[in-house]
């Protein structure tokens, strides 16, 4: 991992968030790298202090004697209603309490989720384009790349023939995203490479609209019950329409 890279996992590095394999990487990369490893001591304390410091409210002195006041006025008819409906009313508030906390947790997440998961499609292009492993199967055959595909990864990517459009189909090859192997499907435009990652939508559906990284232009949409999200130095405009013209493909 270069620095740029490990900067970006950092927060969920700190957090304990991050899969064996990366977390080692970093600890690695920490081990050399003297202006990495401050900026993690730095969030660790962040973090640290926020957990130390962090107010803790307690309940007013008085509140003790007016719940014992209630309780003793408890038989009054004023309270029937509230004895014969006040476990209905408590369910309900806890599922009330529970469905906050749980979209809480999946706003709060969601970000995260979305930050390392762009990281690790800009570092696969990226090294796609620098190492000899552009594709694993060399064909301009969308039917040779589907079949090629068969066995290798526990559903079928659609492989689409986008040359009439100006998106020459290059090949196919095998990477990893979200810790698991998806079907990464290459295309050429003009003098560019367009790397379209495919996999299925079962723990989460991503959606981004077209975003820039490290000079990559990349979209994420999901269709037919899968994820799809492409990476490229082509032009945003560009981008967008190989989205259009994919998404037309597979709907026919």
């Amino acid at each position: 991992m270069d620095c740029e890279e490990v900067r970006q996992l950092l927060d969920p590095y700190v957090d304990g968030e991050l899969d064996l394999t990366r977390q080692l990487a970093i600890e690695a990369h920490l081990a050399e790298c003297n202006s990495c490893r401050e900026a993690a001591q730095r969030i660790t304390s962040c973090s640290r202090f926020i957990r130390v410091n962090l107010p803790v409210y307690r309940a007013p002195p008085g509140l003790k004697s007016k719940v014992r006041s209630t309780l003793a006025n408890e038989d009054k008819p004023k309270f029937r209603w509230f004895r014969e409906h006040g476990r209905r009313l408590a369910y309900a508030a806890a599922l009330l309490l529970l469905s906050c906390a749980l979209a809480w947790t999946w706003l709060a997440l969601s970000p995260s989720k979305d930050k390392e998961l762009i990281a690790e499609a800009v570092s696969n292009h990226s090294r796609s384009l620098m190492v000899s492993h552009l594709v694993d199967c060399a064909s301009g055959d969308q039917h040779a790349i589907k079949q090629w595909f068969d066995g290798k990864v526990d559903y079928s990517p659609p492989v689409a023939d986008l040359t009439q459009a100006g998106y020459t189909l290059v090949g196919g090859r095998i990477d990893i995203l979200e810790q698991r192997p998806v079907a990464a499907i290459v295309y050429q435009h003009g003098k560019n490479l367009l790397n379209l990652f495919v996999w299925p939508a079962t723990s989460r559906k991503i959606d981004m609209d077209v975003r820039s990284e490290r000079g990559y232009h990349f979209c994420a949409w999901n269709l037919a019950g899968l994820n799809f999200f492409c990476i490229s130095e082509i032009s945003a405009a560009d981008l967008e329409k190989f989205e259009d013209e994919l998404r037309e493909k597979i709907n026919l």
